[in-house]
């Protein structure tokens, strides 16, 4: 239908109008259709219409459920596309089944098309929108029709006619575009925490003299005599500071417990900087179930992660061995199927960087004694990929999952549900160096797992800055 057909078929409803205002008649006006398929008045507030890109559902399967009070529209474009995706082995596949399998779920609930709005959640409607799609407008800005965004577009610009509506996306392509055309874009968030609020997991804060007296003399104070200490998390760090006296502590409840003044050391590594003291006091406290350590390139995470596995495996003998994952996400162009020999020697480069933490702890001078020391301690260490965990059942290991910021939160949930009792998990990633399609910064498996588990007695969360490699790689991280 052109535009003029459109304005054809409006004109009627314009002369009922006229005529209702003339003889004073004030009528029965039916509610927006598009919106909960339910009556309505003229006067009612109209909700927010939310677009969902098929980015979003790929990242985040279960975002339908999360809206609250809005009015969720997801093109048939999208469907389109999860349907050509659900075939892939990997991560991206098994979101767009599982996003499938979700918005089949509500059709067969509620019967028939999705067509009309349906509810979710607690407040929220979902529909499936199959017109609107506002090609003309499209053609006019020089944008394909064919092409599957801009179709994602053209129904956000359909949608915006008929109230308030927003372009959710991760793609930031497509929210440039969107915002051009007048659609308002934003990024999804799987949690209502904004990433400005997010906790790099330590703070300073200043207090009185008398609180740090109380500190060093008792070991430890009420969180409620710290200004400012009710923002301070479980197992987060804080350093309080009395002009030139200061003291470093973590809280623990309802206290902050002042830390022990030898510095923790795991398998001969020392930490370089309060951070890095930080995480290793995570790292070596069993109570700590899960830690996440972010932070760029440098700031020495798998080194502190490895030299802990050592520590507790071979020295402790707390656990029984370390077993090092990590997902075959390549920085460009690679499949790990063309790679030669076995499994093993196919993985051998994913895992360099673990033979180049074991070569710094061990003061070897080459991979190959680092090899060598892997493979004879083979019960102790093992490195695999995170595609063979599912259904597995790790007992009494420390599992370092490296480099998480390449995986899907969906991945996160299936490795959490592995473990088993007396495992530590440590998570290790730079959140700033994504090489997987359809993350960002906010939804990877490190940024949700930080936002959700943020609070639990059995998570600590340190985000390092300060590189310790080399002058090199901090101005390169620094500056690049």
């Amino acid at each position: 239908m052109n535009r003029d057909q459109e304005i054809q078929l409006l004109q009627p409803l314009e002369d009922v109008n006229d005529l209702l205002q003339e003889t004073g008649e004030v009528p029965e006006i039916l509610g927006d259709q598009h919106t909960n398929g339910t009556a309505g008045t003229a006067q009612a507030p109209t909700r927010t219409r939310v677009v969902l890109d098929t980015s979003v559902l790929i990242a985040d399967p279960d975002c339908i459920l999360a809206f609250e009070d809005v009015d969720l529209v997801v093109p048939l474009t999208v469907i389109e596309e999860l349907d050509g995706l659900k075939n892939r082995l990997d991560d991206v596949g098994r979101s767009a089944r599982a996003a499938l399998r979700k918005i089949e779920d509500l059709r067969v609930r509620h019967g028939g098309s999705l067509a009309e709005a349906v509810a979710v959640g607690a407040s929220s409607s979902l529909r499936i929108e199959i017109n609107s799609v506002q090609k003309h407008r499209l053609v006019e800005h020089g944008l394909d029709p064919a092409i599957p965004d801009n179709r994602i577009i053209g129904a956000a610009l359909g949608q915006a006619e008929l109230g308030p509506t927003t372009m959710v996306s991760n793609d930031a392509a497509l929210r440039i575009k969107a915002a051009h055309l007048g659609v308002e874009a934003a990024e999804h968030r799987r949690t209502t925490r904004h990433a400005s609020d997010a906790t790099i997991g330590w703070s300073t804060i200043e207090t009185g003299f008398e609180v740090i007296d109380c500190l060093y003399a008792a070991g430890a104070v009420d969180a409620e005599v710290v200004v400012g200490g009710d923002d301070v998390g479980e197992n987060e760090f804080a350093v309080l500071r009395a002009g030139s006296q200061s003291a470093l502590t973590r809280r623990v409840g309802d206290e902050f417990e002042l830390l022990s003044h030898t510095a923790p050391e795991a398998w001969g590594l020392r930490a370089r900087s309060k951070e890095q003291r930080f995480a290793l006091e995570l790292l070596l406290d069993p109570a700590i179930e899960v830690v996440a350590l972010d932070g760029r390139a440098g700031t020495g995470k798998t080194l502190l992660a490895i030299a802990a596995g050592f520590e507790q495996v071979v020295e402790q003998n707390r656990y029984e061995r370390v077993a090092v994952y990590r997902p075959l996400v390549p920085v460009g162009r690679a499949d790990v199927g063309y790679l030669p020999g076995g499994l093993e020697e196919k993985l051998d480069p994913w895992m360099s960087a673990i033979h180049d933490a074991v070569v710094a702890l061990t003061d070897h001078t080459s991979s190959t004694d680092a090899r060598r020391l892997i493979d004879t301690n083979r019960g102790q260490l093992s490195l695999e990929s995170v595609t063979f965990l599912r259904g597995r059942s790790l007992q009494r290991q420390i599992v370092v999952i490296d480099e998480a910021q390449n995986l899907e939160p969906t991945t996160l949930r299936t490795i959490l549900t592995r473990v088993g009792q007396g495992t530590k998990v440590i998570f290790t990633g730079d959140t700033s160096q994504i090489d997987a399609p359809y993350l960002g910064e906010s939804n990877n498996a490190l940024a949700v797992l930080t936002q959700a588990f943020r609070g639990q007695s059995c998570f600590g969360h340190i985000t390092l800055t300060a590189c310790e490699r080399s002058d090199v790689a901090s101005l390169a991280a620094e500056l690049l």
